[in-house]
């Protein structure tokens, strides 16, 4: 009977663990939170019927920064504007020192439609500044709706974010359901598409069993005035630390279905590391800051949902780094010719069909698994650099917007 020495049995452990940690995010408690939703999904539908009663409508605020998006603005406000919401509602929209046409389009529509409000400000802010400032100018009561210039909103979305208010006075964050338009075989478009749509479904289920969706994909989501709390200096992820700040002062949150809205995904892998990596730094940020919400992961449905959903899928690329480094000296411990071949074989296997996405693209082949794959492995290395800038400090929350058409 072969035995193993101590550091093997130990090395093995540890990969096993990291490749555990791995499956539990992005594969077990997917499944398993979905699994869990199916009857609760029924039960919701049944009592949202019996909810027709007539209610006051709060009044809404959409709190939206714009920089540089004289692309889509116009597009933008008019769907803003074609609402069906019969209740008040007021739009605050905060260009920051945009240089085309923006400030011009929001004149144009301030002019036409009185609804409208347009703070011009004069040097860089940052989305989060100047949603703070926005928050303030609204006030402290009724519903924001917090959204980008990018994302297009359907007649009746606005009325979809707020019903879930109006029938639980626990709820206190909703969540528009994404949907991402024009996705293609050339770039990453379809994999992000399909990584979206995956998490869609996850949070849906996770505001439906618990209460607790984590965090909205902040496109389009709304938020109760009262549980709004201003996003510190410098931090980059705004609508993830308003819900978290929501849920930590007692708030529910949920995705609505019934709230619709649409946005041109991203193409370029170049553009989307760069609004990862910008992401992953305020990852780290609210991660810290929440540390209470998270830890120990198994002390209550919002703690084990935080750490399964979003800590452990952070902490990946260290997974994966850890589990390789295992590998590499499992190689040196084994001593066995097949087993070291096979190792390296496996080592070496996800890195170069990584590669030959690459190579293959460049004629104009695309294959959905090795494109699945690169993407994979150039979000989580997103991930690992968004890591180091949160070690070296981040002094700006200013952001350039990512093209989407």
């Amino acid at each position: 009977m072969a035995t193993f020495a101590p550091v093997t049995v130990l090395l093995l452990m540890v990969l096993l663990f990291c490749l555990f940690c791995v499956a539990h995010s992005y594969v077990i408690y997917p499944m398993w939170v979905m699994v869990k939703d199916a009857d609760k999904a029924r039960t919701q539908v049944q009592s949202e019927v019996k909810e027709r009663r007539a209610t006051p409508h709060p009044r809404v605020f959409v709190l939206m920064a714009a920089h540089n998006e004289e692309a889509v603005l116009d597009e933008k406000l008019a769907g803003l504007a074609a609402q069906d919401y019969p209740g008040p509602m007021v739009f605050h929209v905060g260009s920051d020192c945009s240089t085309d046409r923006t400030n011009e389009i929001l004149k144009d529509w301030c002019a036409r439609d009185p609804r409208f409000r347009a703070t011009l400000f004069t040097s860089r802010q940052g989305k989060p500044n100047i949603i703070n400032q926005l928050a303030v100018i609204a006030g402290k009561e009724g519903i924001f709706v917090l959204t980008d210039a990018s994302v297009m909103l359907r007649q009746d979305t606005i009325s979809g974010l707020v019903r879930p208010m109006m029938r639980d006075p626990r709820v206190g964050v909703v969540d528009a359901t994404m949907v991402q338009t024009g996705g293609k075989a050339k770039g990453i478009g379809r994999a992000e598409a399909t990584y979206i749509n995956r998490e869609v479904a996850i949070k849906r289920a996770e505001g439906r069993h618990w209460g607790a969706m984590i965090g909205p994909f902040g496109g389009c989501w709304s938020l109760r005035a009262e549980a709004f709390r201003p996003v510190p200096e410098n931090f980059l992820v705004d609508d993830f630390f308003l819900c978290m700040a929501a849920y930590e002062a007692g708030w529910q949150g949920i995705s609505s279905e019934e709230a619709i809205v649409f946005e041109g995904v991203g193409q370029s892998i170049k553009d989307e590391f760069r609004r990862k990596v910008r992401i992953s730094s305020g990852n780290w940020q609210n991660l810290v800051r929440f540390r209470r919400l998270w830890w120990p992961p198994f002390k209550n449905p919002l703690a084990f949902a935080f750490f399964s959903h979003k800590i452990l899928r952070w902490w990946t690329p260290f997974f994966v780094l850890t589990g390789t480094i295992c590998v590499l000296l499992l190689l040196l411990t084994l001593g066995n010719h097949w087993a070291i071949t096979l190792l390296t074989l496996l080592l070496g296997l996800v890195p170069a069909l990584g590669a030959a996405d690459f190579v293959l693209a460049a004629f104009g082949i695309h294959l959905r698994v090795l494109r699945g794959l690169r993407y994979f492995l150039a979000m989580n290395a997103a991930l690992l650099v968004g890591f180091f800038r949160y070690l070296t400090g981040i002094t700006s929350n200013v952001w350039q917007p990512t093209q989407r058409h």
